[in-house]
C-alpha cells in the first residue's frame, strides 16, 4: 500500500502575499475541536493542529488553526477526542519466519496440539518450527524433547521459547543436525543434559543455533509481506517509529527491502535499525556502518546504532548476576569479558555509533556502564547517547550511573506483567529481593535517567496501551493482583505516555523532529477513543486507538 502526504506541497508557512503565496502558506490538512497532549513543556495542551509537507505548521486553539485552512484544505473534527505524539517502540524486532503461536499455551499437551495444526498446513517433512512457549509451560517448568518426540517422531521439530533465549528440539531435530552427547557446548552456549550426558532437546543461546542453521530461510517474499504486516499491525496500535533491535548485517533481503521501501516512499512507519556489536569488528565494517548512518538519514529510515548481548534471560538462568540465582550455584553467562567488551565498545563510540547493549542481570548492566565509562574515559565525552537494553535487575547502586555518563536506559513497561511465569519461575530464581526491584520503572525516574520504553516485540505484545496500562497498575489484563505486583514500581499515565514518545524520541536522536507535538516537527500523532490521562488506571485496557498519523498520511483508521 502507498502512503503519501495529504496534497502535494510547496513549502511551510512562508512571508509573502497574494494568491500564490497565500496558496503556499495553506495546510494540507487541519485536525481541530481536540484535546492535545503535546508532551511539550512549553506548551502542553492544544485544541488543534495543522499540517503541511508531512509536518505540523501550527499547534493551538481551534480558532487559530481553522483560520489558516484554504479551499483545498481538508478539515478533520475529532469530536473532543484525546490526541498524542506518535507512539514510538523503542525496542521491536522484525520477525521474518512464519511459525506456529505457542504464546499462552500453558501446558505441553496445547504445545503439541498448536503444533500439529501448524504441521497440517505444511508439505510433508518440512520443519515445525513455533515460538512462546515459557518453562511454567512444562512440569517442573522443565522443557524437555519428550513432550515432542511422540507427536513428531519422523519429522524435526524446533520451538523458541517467548524470549527467544532458549530452544527446544526434539530427537529427529538433534539427529540431523548431529547434536549428542560427544558434541561440546558452544561458546556462549550450553546444552541442557540429561542422564549421560544426552541432550534433553533444551538449546540455550548459541546452542540453538546448532539447530537452528537447518530451518529454512524466508523467502524475499516472505519477508515482503512480513513487512507489511507487521507494520499494518503497528499503525493499528499507533505506532509511528520502531527501533528495530535484531542487529542483522547490513545487507541480504531484510536490508534491500527497507532500502527500496525507503527509496519508493511506501513506509507505513519510521525505522531506526540497529547493525551488529562485535569487538572483534574490522576497520572496514565500522566503516560500512558509519557510512550507512550517513547514506540512510531519514526520516523514515536511518541508521547510526549498533546492537549487541551481553547476557542472556533469567527465566533461562543465563541473564549475568551478582549472585548466584536462589537456591543455585549459577550466575549466568556473561558474553564477553570486561576487558574485551570495553575495548569494542570504544571502537564503536570512536566511529561515532551509538552503542545499546542488552543486559539483564545487575552484573551484566554493570559490565555495560563501566563499559561506556571507559569510552568516555579514553575518546572523551560527546552526545553518544549508549543505551542499555532491558535492564530489569539492577543494583541499586548503578543507577545514579544512567544520568552521570547519559546513558539511556531502555525498557519494556510490558515485562512488569505478573503473569504465570513471572510467578512461578522469573520471580523466584531472582529471590524476594531481587523480584522486589526487578522491572521498577520508578527507580530510574527517581535516579534522574532517561527511560525510553519498548515491547520487545515479538517477545511480548507492541501494545502501547497494554504497556502503559502495566506500567502504571503493575497488574496482568485480568487485574491481578490487586493493587499491583510489588506496587512501589508504578508510575504515572503522563510519566509512562512521555517514555513512549519523546524520551523514545530522544534515545534515537530524533528530538528536534519527534516526540512531540509542536510546529516544525514531524506530523506523526495518535487519536484515542478516549481520555488516556482521565480514565482511572485500572480501566486503561479500554482506551483504543482509533486514527494514527504519520509524516501526514494516515496509517490507521479504525473501521
Amino acid at each position: 500500500m502507498r502512503f503519501r502526504p495529504l496534497i502535494p506541497a510547496v513549502c511551510l508557512l512562508l512571508p509573502g502575499s497574494g494568491a500564490a503565496a497565500q496558496s503556499a502558506q495553506t495546510p494540507d490538512a487541519v485536525y481541530v475541536n481536540a484535546r492535545i497532549w503535546t508532551g511539550d513543556s512549553l506548551a502542553p495542551a492544544a485544541q488543534a493542529l495543522a499540517v503541511r509537507e508531512g509536518r505540523i505548521v501550527r499547534v493551538g486553539s481551534d480558532a487559530e488553526v481553522r483560520g489558516l485552512a484554504g479551499p483545498a484544505t481538508r478539515v478533520v473534527d475529532l469530536a473532543g477526542k484525546r490526541v498524542v505524539p506518535g507512539f514510538i517502540d523503542a525496542h521491536w524486532h522484525l520477525p521474518t519466519e512464519s511459525r506456529a503461536d505457542l504464546v499462552g499455551a500453558g501446558s505441553a499437551p496445547e504445545i503439541v496440539k498448536r503444533l500439529q495444526r501448524w504441521a497440517a498446513r505444511l508439505p510433508k517433512g518440512a520443519w515445525v518450527v513455533g515460538r512462546g512457549w515459557t518453562p511454567s509451560d512444562f512440569p517442573q517448568n522443565a522443557a524437555h524433547k519428550r513432550y515432542l518426540d511422540a507427536a513428531f517422531p519422523d519429522r524435526p521439530v524446533l520451538i523458541s521459547d517467548r524470549d527467544g533465549h532458549q530452544s527446544l528440539a526434539n530427537s529427529v531435530a538433534l539427529r540431523l543436525a548431529k547434536v549428542t552427547a560427544a558434541t561440546k557446548d558452544p561458546a556462549q552456549g550450553v546444552i541442557e543434559r540429561g542422564a549421560g550426558g544426552e541432550p534433553t532437546g533444551l538449546l540455550k543461546e548459541s546452542a540453538s543455533g546448532l539447530v537452528s542453521r537447518l530451518v529454512p530461510p524466508p523467502s524475499r517474499a516472505d519477508i515482503a509481506r512480513r513487512i507489511h504486516e507487521e507494520t499494518e499491525a503497528a499503525a493499528r496500535l499507533g505506532i509511528t517509529m520502531v527501533h528495530e533491535a535484531s542487529r542483522r548485517a547490513p545487507r541480504g533481503e531484510v536490508f534491500e527491502v527497507l532500502a527500496e521501501s525507503a527509496a519508493a516512499d511506501t513506509m507505513r512507519l519510521r525505522w531506526y535499525v540497529s547493525v551488529p556489536f562485535d569487538p572483534g569488528a574490522t576497520r572496514a565494517q565500522l566503516q560500512r556502518y558509519v557510512q550507512l548512518s550517513g547514506q540512510f538519514k531519514g526520516p523514515w529510515l536511518r541508521y547510526g546504532i549498533a546492537k549487541g548481548m551481553l547476557d542472556g534471560t533469567v527465566d533461562a538462568q543465563t541473564a549475568a548476576m551478582l549472585e548466584p540465582y536462589a537456591n543455585t550455584d549459577a550466575t549466568g553467562l556473561p558474553f564477553w569479558s570486561g576487558p574485551v567488551l570495553n575495548a569494542g565498545v570504544a571502537r564503536y563510540d570512536s566511529a561515532g555509533l551509538q552503542v545499546e547493549l542488552h543486559a539483564i542481570g545487575d552484573k551484566a548492566v554493570r559490565m555495560a556502564l563501566d563499559a561506556y565509562a571507559y569510552a568516555r574515559r579514553k575518546n572523551g565525552a560527546r552526545d553518544s547517547r549508549h543505551r542499555v537494553e532491558h535492564i530489569e535487575v539492577p543494583s541499586p547502586v548503578d543507577l545514579p550511573r544512567f544520568r552521570q555518563l547519559g546513558v539511556i536506559a531502555s525498557t519494556q513497561a510490558i515485562f512488569a506483567t505478573p503473569d504465570v511465569t513471572t510467578l512461578t519461575n522469573y520471580a523466584p530464581l531472582l529471590g524476594p529481593k531481587r523480584a522486589a526491584l526487578s522491572n521498577n520503572f520508578k527507580q530510574f525516574d527517581d535516579a534522574g535517567a532517561r527511560q525510553a520504553f519498548g515491547s520487545d516485540y515479538p517477545v511480548f505484545p507492541m501494545d502501547v496501551i497494554r504497556g502503559i496500562y502495566t506500567a502504571v497498575t503493575r497488574m496482568t489484563p485480568e487485574g491481578t493482583p490487586k493493587g499491583g505486583w510489588y506496587p512501589a514500581g508504578r508510575i504515572g499515565v503522563e510519566a509512562a505516555l512521555r517514555h513512549y514518545t519523546r524520551d523514545a524520541a530522544y534515545a534515537g536522536f530524533m528530538e528536534n523532529d519527534a516526540g512531540m507535538l509542536r510546529a516544525g516537527y514531524l506530523a506523526d500523532f495518535v487519536v484515542l477513543s478516549e481520555d488516556l490521562l482521565s480514565v482511572p488506571p485500572e480501566q486503561l485496557l479500554r482506551v483504543k486507538v482509533e486514527r494514527t498519523v504519520v509524516g501526514g498520511r494516515e496509517s490507521y483508521i479504525a473501521p
